[in-house]
């Protein structure tokens, strides 16, 4: 039998309740960038939340619900960084691959959850694979002798967004990228304290440009 992922969310409410043994709740990232809103069926639903611990924030994974023979829809709380979340993405992604007793159809994939501000509606960011990187920084300059496709060095930081060093406005990035005349490749870099609502604003962005012509790495480099 199909299942809906079925979340009614009136103006006001800004956050996504789990509701388990404890009360516990993931304020998701509220986004002014439209995202997928189709129904996804066959969804297991992995939670993120953030829980104080001895005066300081971590983050708690809730994992029990998720089957590979399913489609993948991550709720993560917006006040997480990337070095909190990062380890817990990596785990469930090698999991994710892994052959089990429920194998992982070829139609299933993985989505980032958030609220598109303008709809007001809950919202989606699909991703297949990412391979997280976190003990070595990309290096442009090995690419710099390929003359078909031109590679660009997306950098994310919590002060400020850059492609190639040079420093732009991130809401002129689709511009940017529609505007260059060859076959690009993106390669991505975050500050591994960039929070979560922040990274999924980049990943919302460029899933919203549509060009045959464009490919993103699917390294993505958190340092």
């Amino acid at each position: 039998m199909k299942h809906a992922l079925k979340f009614f969310l009136p103006i006001a409410l800004l956050f996504i309740c789990f509701t388990s043994c404890n009360q516990k709740e993931v304020k998701l990232p509220v986004l002014n960038v439209s995202g997928i809103q189709d129904t996804i069926y066959d969804n297991s639903q992995i939670w993120i939340f953030l829980k104080l611990h001895e005066n300081d924030t971590v983050a708690e994974l809730n994992r029990k619900n998720a089957i590979s023979s399913t489609n993948w829809i991550y709720n993560i709380d917006k006040k997480l960084t990337l070095h909190q979340i990062v380890p817990h993405l990596i785990k469930m992604i090698k999991k994710r691959k892994k052959q089990g007793m429920h194998p992982k159809d070829e139609d299933d994939t993985n989505y980032f959850s958030y609220v598109d501000s303008g709809s007001k509606k809950l919202s989606m960011v699909q991703f297949d694979d990412i391979n997280y990187i976190t003990d070595k920084r990309f290096e442009l300059t090995k690419f710099k002798n390929n003359s078909v496709t031109k590679h660009l060095s997306i950098n994310c930081t919590k002060s400020k967004f850059s492609i190639n060093d040079s420093i732009i406005d991130i809401a002129e990035l689709k511009n940017y990228i529609n505007h260059q005349s060859t076959s690009l490749k993106l390669h991505l870099s975050f500050d591994k304290h960039l929070s979560y609502k922040d990274y999924l604003y980049l990943k919302a962005t460029l899933q919203n440009i549509k060009n045959d012509s464009i490919h993103i790495d699917m390294n993505e480099y958190v340092n």
